[in-house]
């Protein structure tokens, strides 16, 4: 290993993630892995890229030092941000899967046994396809979260960008709510949250931030689109911020006008099953608990309608383009029997109450980035209030 000229990690602690993966991957029968995810690929290494449309794989031996394989291009990024000292490059006009095939005969291993990233986004069909054929005499096995189960708890220095991207996200909130009032628009609110958002030290998010108001309230997922804001409308806001690469998420809520007293009543149902979600959360627990606490809370106090149908909480951290959460490794949800373990981070979302009878109004919402402690859980995103704000 080397000196990368960016380090946001100490050599010894990519070498403990690396000998952490090999003794996952002796378990799993694999003599290498491919990594492909660029989560993976930056947690491991320190590489990043948002180029990673382009085929780039990690290989990781179990015997010897990993070897990059990236397109020309983003060769750039491998020697000032990552440890590893061997890249083979590819040109555009290359054949990529040959490419590896080489490399991996170059390196003894085209009759290996090759783990595969199945559940990654970044390793297309025909690729997999063709780089079994490429290699007849070698054996494919799952290697499907084999990364992702390291990344689950999360080490000091990892824990200190989210808690610095907690702050950017709170920052952003902060000014959403302040710049929402009748006659701007949905790009106007947006443009502040950016402005606030990116000064307080946020990158790029592996998701935009989310705004929904008046009819759009019902939308999940929308983001700001011009609509004007208007008298009687709720704006309800996701907020992420990014700090290498490490992310933290919370919501918030604006009411233009007087607002409905369900509107209220629903903030602080949700505001008292956060408490008490968060009063459960401790290591040994496991996460579908959580998720059967808030269902049975919703349903005592706002009705069957008010349940959740989505998860209550999901894993966040190291995130790229398509999510900014890590909720493909784990979820609090509904028979997930995984307990929960100390240094785990969620992005909690027990405060979202479904509301009836409301012209325009969804539901509730307030979340929190939360951590796993020894003893408990600690609210990263504790620096705005959750309340219905007034404007």
């Amino acid at each position: 290993m080397r000196a990368p000229r960016f380090q946001y990690f100490s050599l010894e602690e990519y070498r403990e993630r690396l000998d952490a993966l090999r003794r996952r991957m002796e378990g799993a029968g694999a003599d290498v892995l491919l990594v492909t995810s660029p989560e993976n690929l930056c947690y491991l290494s320190g590489y990043q890229t948002p180029g990673y449309y382009w085929y780039q794989t990690l290989i990781v031996p179990l015997e010897r030092e990993p070897v990059f394989v990236v397109r020309m291009n983003e060769a750039s990024n491998v020697e000032p941000l990552s440890w590893v000292e061997d890249c083979r490059p590819y040109e555009d006009f290359e054949d990529w899967i040959a490419h590896t095939r080489d490399v991996l005969a170059d390196l003894g291993l085209a009759g290996a046994r090759i783990g595969l990233d199945y559940d990654s986004f970044f390793l297309r069909t025909r690729d997999e396809k063709r780089l079994v054929a490429a290699l007849p005499a070698a054996t494919f096995v799952d290697g499907a979260g084999l990364v992702e189960e390291g990344r689950l708890v999360k080490s000091p220095r990892e824990l200190e960008y989210m808690r610095q991207a907690a702050r950017a996200a709170e920052a952003g909130l902060r000014a959403g709510i302040e710049a929402c009032r009748a006659g701007v628009t949905e790009n106007d609110v947006a443009a502040e949250i950016h402005h606030a958002q990116i000064l307080a030290g946020s990158e790029y998010t592996g998701l935009p931030i989310f705004i929904r108001t008046g009819a759009r309230d019902a939308q999940t997922h929308a983001t700001w689109a011009r609509h004007p804001l208007e008298p009687g409308d709720s704006i309800t806001m996701e907020m992420p911020g990014c700090i290498n690469r490490y992310h933290a998420a919370l919501y918030g809520q604006v009411f233009l006008g007087e607002p409905p007293d369900a509107l209220l009543r629903g903030m602080e149902i949700g505001n008292g099953i956060m408490r008490e979600a968060k009063a459960a959360i401790r290591p040994g627990v496991p996460a579908g608990d959580i998720h059967a606490l808030v269902q049975g809370r919703l349903r005592e106090a706002a009705g069957e309608a008010a349940q959740r149908n989505s998860r209550t909480a999901y894993s966040i951290g190291i995130a790229f383009a398509p999510d900014w959460g890590e909720g493909h490794i784990l979820s609090m949800t509904q028979g997930e029997t995984r307990p929960l373990e100390a240094g785990m981070t969620f992005h909690l979302l027990a405060g979202h109450v479904f509301l009836t009878g409301i012209a325009r109004i969804k539901r509730s919402c307030c979340s929190d980035t939360v951590l796993v402690t020894e003893d408990g859980c600690e609210t990263l995103t504790g620096g705005v209030e959750h309340k219905v704000y007034v404007r």
